[in-house]
């Protein structure tokens, strides 16, 4: 009843559609293999952020209301899936809202270290406490073919058009 009253996010499916890549494309198993991110739930998850932090920081060059409501509504739709997530993999009602806290904080402090890393041209850094976090002896080269990537990736979305985001197409590559 109470969702009747809500005002509807016009980019919910586009939304829908983006996420979905970004999560198809964190599965590209060459992630693990070539670039050496740990193939377990914190590894894909801050590989998700990584991305997540990417379509994000593309609209916000925007600088446009469009991107405003897109963004809130990626920040919706990917907790709506982490919490989807933890429950199938067994989390109870009881546990899921911590996990959720915990998960949000990381999400934001991504966010925060990725925009200053961007910024500040200290990438591999940011890469190294966050997406390799849990990695004890990374090797340097293997953080700096990640920043690479993560380049590329960054300048791929900057060539696609904001129309193309906004209705739901985005390519990282």
């Amino acid at each position: 009843m109470f969702g009747l009253f809500k005002k509807k996010n016009p980019y919910e499916q586009a939304v829908h559609n983006v996420y979905a890549e970004a999560l198809e494309h964190t599965r590209d198993t060459t992630f693990y293999t070539e670039f050496g991110v740990p193939d377990t739930f914190d590894g894909r998850f801050d590989l998700l952020l990584l991305h997540i932090f990417l379509i994000l920081n593309r609209m916000l060059r925007e600088n446009e209301v469009a991107a405003e409501s897109f963004n809130q509504a990626l920040f919706d739709e990917t907790f709506k899936d982490m919490d989807q997530t933890l429950r199938e993999m067994g989390i109870g009602d009881m546990g899921v809202p911590k996990h959720m806290r915990k998960m949000m904080k990381a999400f934001n402090g991504r966010m925060h270290s990725y925009q200053f890393a961007i910024k500040e041209n200290t990438l591999s850094f940011a890469l190294k406490n966050n997406l390799y976090g849990t990695v004890e002896d990374v090797a340097p080269d293997t953080i700096l073919k990640m920043e690479q990537k993560v380049l590329a990736m960054e300048a791929a979305l900057r060539k696609q058009s904001i129309d193309d985001i906004l209705s739901g197409k985005i390519k990282f590559e």
